[in-house]
């Protein structure tokens, strides 16, 4: 009698149910991300940083600390990742600065130097040794000029040669110890051929321990150049901190601020041939349907100023224009803008223009964050992709 009652119960139970295996879950509570509401764009990150009067330069060292160069002063600052001051070293008519595999600082500036009883301001290397001492202290530094020009390849001396200038410095990664922390130096002026190395203006290399090594000569379309480069202006290494995961590379991206550079920003590639090492430019689409600019459009900067390349896995590519105060992103093959995410119905890469500067100078990126220099406003500011946010 019991079990007759225990069946009758179940039995009533499954007949009364709706559906035995019950009803389908409905989904419809859960948000679906839609990429198409989030804008994909650079947004600011706070705090600014307000502690140089007129910022020119920023790089992002090994050591992550942040190097800002202050023209006003003539020296360099030195910050912690939270813009908290980390010391000064002065370093005069000091124009840029960067950091070397070893944590020592590679700086352009200027040196008095008397030549023939006349008094010239002459464009200068500056090395700043850490490593003598193993303390990451400016007090402690030792401050060497490692080549004033032109006396690091000639002894001679000419008026014009008081008129070049270098630009810019990229540091090199290397696979040997011999290649690794060479450094390219973009250099400008007038000569076409001085004292049989080159034009005055060219990319030079140098050792690791700060020796000329040679100019560069870029062979294009068959043919070998050494007066290839026209005013260039920036320089970005493909090494790119952080130190762990920086790329042995001796490739390089370069700015040619040339009104006859029609092709303004351009990766110049390092390649090992059985004749020897070639330099060779790499030319990147102008026509690619996913998107609407480009990194190789002629002309298509008004006055580009410097050149950021990214070290992580995006590998963007920011260029600084100065002469409408803003900065374009590109992917590393020359697309403008940010390729959509995977989740997003979009087609084309989504254009992330910053503007709104005063007097533009300087880009660096890192641990994605892009640095933004303005010397007329003396703020360094920071900008964030939307994508980037958690």
């Amino acid at each position: 009698m019991r079990k007759l009652i225990i069946v009758s119960v179940v039995a009533m139970t499954i007949v009364s149910c709706e559906n035995y295996w019950g009803k389908k879950t409905n989904l419809g509570f859960i948000d679906i991300p839609n990429y198409e509401v989030r804008e994909i764009a650079y947004v600011p990150v706070e705090p600014k940083l307000y502690d140089a009067s007129h910022p020119v330069d920023i790089f992002i060292g090994y050591d992550e600390f942040i190097y800002v160069v202050d023209s006003a002063t003539s020296e360099i600052a030195r910050y912690d990742m939270a813009f908290q001051p980390q010391g000064r070293l002065y370093i005069p008519g000091i124009t840029k600065v960067v950091q070397d595999r070893t944590f020592n600082l590679l700086a352009i500036g200027t040196s008095d130097t008397i030549v023939n009883g006349v008094d010239y301001d002459l464009t200068t290397i500056y090395r700043i040794d850490f490593e003598s001492s193993g303390i990451l202290d400016f007090s402690f530094a030792a401050i060497e000029k490692v080549a004033v020009h032109p006396f690091y390849f000639k002894n001679s001396f000419s008026s014009s040669d008081a008129f070049v200038r270098f630009t810019d410095i990229a540091v090199q990664g290397g696979v040997s110890g011999e290649l690794n922390n060479r450094y390219y130096v973009s250099r400008t002026g007038d000569n076409l051929n001085n004292a049989g190395f080159g034009p005055d203006n060219a990319v030079l290399t140098f050792s690791n321990s700060d020796e000329f090594v040679s100019g560069i000569p870029v062979t294009a379309a068959g043919a070998v150049y050494s007066d290839y480069f026209k005013a260039p202006k920036a320089l970005a290494s493909f090494t790119q901190p952080p130190q762990i995961a920086a790329r042995p590379s001796q490739d390089f991206w370069i700015i040619n601020d040339d009104e006859d550079q029609a092709i303004q920003v351009q990766h110049i590639q390092f390649e090992e041939g059985p004749f020897g090492a070639i330099y060779q430019p790499i030319f990147y689409s102008t026509t690619d349907p996913n998107t609407t600019g480009y990194l190789q459009t002629a002309n298509r900067f008004n006055s580009p100023s410097d050149i950021a390349f990214a070290g992580d896995a995006s590998g963007f590519v920011f260029i600084a224009d100065a002469g409408v105060d803003s900065v374009y992103q590109f992917t590393s093959t020359g697309l403008e803008g940010v390729p959509p995410p995977p989740a997003s119905t979009a087609d084309l890469n989504a254009i992330s223009t910053i503007g709104g500067f005063s007097d533009l100078r300087a880009v660096a990126y890192n641990d994605r964050i892009l640095y933004v220099a303005d010397a007329q406003n003396g703020t360094i500011s920071r900008f964030k992709l939307t994508l980037d946010f958690e």
